[in-house]
């Protein structure tokens, strides 16, 4: 797939689901990816968190940062939408989602949404979120194509098991889990990636870098140990080096294992065809 305008919100109204860690992480660089490898604009609406400027080297995209309470966000929704080029709306929690979500709606906007995140981690409140911004969502435009981020996933071969509030009771115990899924329209049924929690993505941060810039770069680490002990370089330079080796080999692993997983997903998802 490859398209020159995907336009993409993320969105969950409960705080703390790692919002701007999905925009940033998988959302930007799969535009990115898909979009011609042109820079994302990525927007985050938030009076309150400026979450995405912890990201500040990365090149994948250019952040600003727009007030929920401006009296013009229907027009500068508008505004945003008839530029030129990839777009990701970050979206805050709380009031911040139903005002941008009426504002989406008001505006027309949320008809020229290619898809819509939603993050979403283990508890019950979250999936009960979930299947809320999920039904407004789909009663303002039937349409719209959902993606929902099952978030810190602590292993991916049993993610079933941690996120039962999101697949329903899958040890048959408790039947009175209500699962997202079970609220759901069959198409959608489907729609969803893991996201593994792993060290690389706060270190990542500490670098102002996305996962995906890091693996890009494909620096040999180990040449440049081996001169720096050649060189007799001080042990601070030789632990710096040793630990970039461990966030290059650790960022190529979460590419291979989870972010291109992720990005094959959406393209199957945005083309209506089967996961296979």
């Amino acid at each position: 797939m490859r398209e020159k305008n995907l336009k993409v919100a993320v969105i969950s109204s409960k705080g703390g689901v790692g919002k701007s860690t999905v925009s940033m992480q998988l959302v930007v660089p799969f535009l990115f990816e898909r979009c011609g490898k042109n820079i994302v604009r990525h927007y985050e609406f938030d009076d309150e968190n400026n979450d995405s400027s912890s990201f500040g080297a990365s090149v994948l995209s250019v952040r600003e940062q727009v007030s929920v309470s401006s009296p013009l966000l229907r027009e500068e929704l508008a505004e945003i939408f008839a530029k030129d080029g990839a777009l990701c709306l970050d979206i805050g929690a709380n009031k911040t989602t139903m005002t941008l979500i009426d504002a989406l709606s008001d505006s027309g906007m949320i008809n020229f949404l290619d898809f819509v995140v939603i993050p979403i981690l283990d508890g019950e409140q979250d999936a009960i979120n979930a299947s809320f911004i999920y039904s407004v969502l789909k009663g303002y435009n039937g349409n719209l194509k959902f993606i929902f981020v099952l978030n810190r996933v602590k292993n991916l071969e049993y993610a079933h098991y941690q996120f039962e509030n999101y697949f329903g009771d899958s040890r048959g115990i408790f039947k009175n889990i209500n699962a997202v899924v079970d609220n759901l329209f069959e198409e959608d049924k489907d729609n969803y990636l893991l996201m593994l929690d792993d060290e690389i993505i706060k270190y990542s941060r500490r670098f102002g870098l996305t996962i995906y810039e890091i693996e890009q770069q494909k620096k040999d680490f180990i040449k440049a140990l081996e001169s720096s002990f050649t060189n007799l370089s001080t042990k601070e330079e030789i632990k710096l080096l040793s630990f970039k080796n461990y966030i290059s080999k650790s960022a190529k692993i979460y590419m291979n294992d989870v972010l291109l997983v992720a990005f094959k997903k959406i393209d199957t998802i945005l083309e209506g065809k089967s996961y296979e």
